[in-house]
């Protein structure tokens, strides 16, 4: 099958990448910025090919060929106005899977998406969803939203704060409840969904994890990983806003996730489906901070 992967690079580009290449007998597109990123794939066999997924043209003319396309936009944290970047770049993947007539899309969206505001960049997949939507109805294509839960690689980016101060700082309360899910257990339904020519229709796949977390939870789970105390701290979210900036992000992408963190509060960011064996992923926060979490805050 011809499968046109973007963000090959990406926590759940890469890992998509090498499940569809080990199980081979497939022809993968990797729309890339710098080919010279991917060589690792290239080496075996993928094509790399290079797009600038904000240029129409070159987004139509990557997928141009392809049977079967996993969509994903790109994280930017210092865009003016995130979710006029969202939305022009769901633009171009909704005319380039259009132009092309894709039979089957597979876009990476996230739990919370059932609404168009409120929940901070999840509202522009929200936008994404229907633009590839509409693209598809008039072509007669088929696409799977896949919608997971908080991914377990966001705990990286405590990793300066755990290192020196033990702690993790959030404007949420620790006894939060979320699904939280390795970008690893997404990509492997990813390639599953992408490689199988049988399903059809519009369908939304939640995918919640081995089951909810909360913040303090998991800085238990991280202080057992590492043999020491962590603790968790939750900010007023005009100090998360200054944290955020501090560290780079404009003002407008770092207030999207705090109104993010406000929208699990509040019930607009959950899941629409009871937990059950499909939307049910196997690895556990507890196996991830031992073998992931802990070795790069050590490290």
């Amino acid at each position: 099958m011809k499968i046109a992967i973007t963000t090959p690079t990406g926590h759940i580009g890469s890992q998509l990448t090498k499940l569809l290449l080990d199980r081979g007998g497939h022809q993968l597109s990797l729309l890339v910025r710098d080919p010279s990123k991917v060589a690792a794939h290239t080496s075996r066999g993928a094509k790399a090919v290079k797009v600038d997924l904000e240029n129409a043209a070159q987004v139509s003319a990557a997928l141009a060929g392809a049977e079967s396309v996993f969509l994903l936009v790109p994280p930017r944290t210092d865009v003016a106005d995130m979710r006029a970047y969202q939305n022009r770049v769901g633009d171009n993947f909704a005319a380039a899977v259009k132009a092309n007539k894709i039979k089957r899309v597979v876009f990476l969206s996230s739990y919370g998406a059932q609404h168009n505001k409120g929940t901070g960049p999840i509202a522009g997949l929200h936008d994404i969803e229907q633009k590839l939507n509409a693209a598809l109805k008039e072509t007669g294509g088929n696409i799977t939203h896949l919608r997971p839960g908080s991914f377990m690689e966001n705990w990286f980016m405590s990793v300066g704060s755990i290192k020196d101060q033990g702690a993790v700082y959030a404007p949420i309360k620790g006894d939060e409840k979320m699904p939280m899910i390795a970008t690893a257990d997404i990509a492997t339904v990813a390639a599953d969904v992408l490689a199988d020519p049988k399903w059809s229709g519009n369908n939304v796949r939640e995918l919640l994890g081995p089951r909810d977390y909360t913040y303090a939870e998991g800085v238990k789970i991280i202080s057992e990983a590492l043999g020491k105390p962590v603790k968790f701290v939750q900010v007023p979210p005009e100090q998360a806003l200054q944290a955020m900036t501090a560290m780079g992000l404009s003002a407008n992408v770092a207030s999207t996730y705090v109104e993010m963190y406000a929208g699990v509060q509040n019930g607009l960011v959950k899941a629409l489906e009871a937990r059950n064996a499909r939307n049910t992923t196997p690895t556990k926060l507890e196996d991830f901070a031992r073998t992931r979490l802990a070795p790069a805050i050590k490290g």
